[in-house]
């Protein structure tokens, strides 16, 4: 399947989030790219200095965002300084994150922007 026949509709959305290892706990901050009921990615940020990304494909991880609930999932693809990740579509409830991320949406085009 390309990127562009998905089997999710990805959304933009800047929320602060955390790439938390599953088994090691390693954790990195940084901000959500954009997020589907069936993944996310994750800018990866450290002020002051450059990114050591240690997260690699494959790996299980707790993504933690800003006004939404825990999500479990795997790596499916890194960078320098961005991880996508998959959710596990039996620990997700997607009826419930969709609500999550249209309200998240509704919410963040209701700022006004300066421009």
């Amino acid at each position: 399947m390309s990127e562009n026949e998905r089997a999710h509709t990805r959304y933009p959305l800047s929320r602060l989030a955390f790439a938390v290892g599953k088994e090691d706990g390693a954790t990195h901050g940084g901000v959500l790219v954009n997020i589907s009921t069936g993944g996310a990615m994750i800018k990866l940020v450290t002020p002051m200095r450059r990114v050591t990304n240690e997260f690699e494909p494959g790996m299980t991880i707790d993504v933690v965002i800003d006004d939404f609930p825990p999500l479990d999932g795997n790596i499916i693809r890194t960078t320098e300084n961005l991880v996508a990740v998959s959710f596990f579509p039996d620990t997700t409830d997607e009826k419930a994150l969709m609500g999550k991320i249209m309200a998240a949406m509704e919410n963040e085009s209701s700022i006004p922007h300066s421009g």
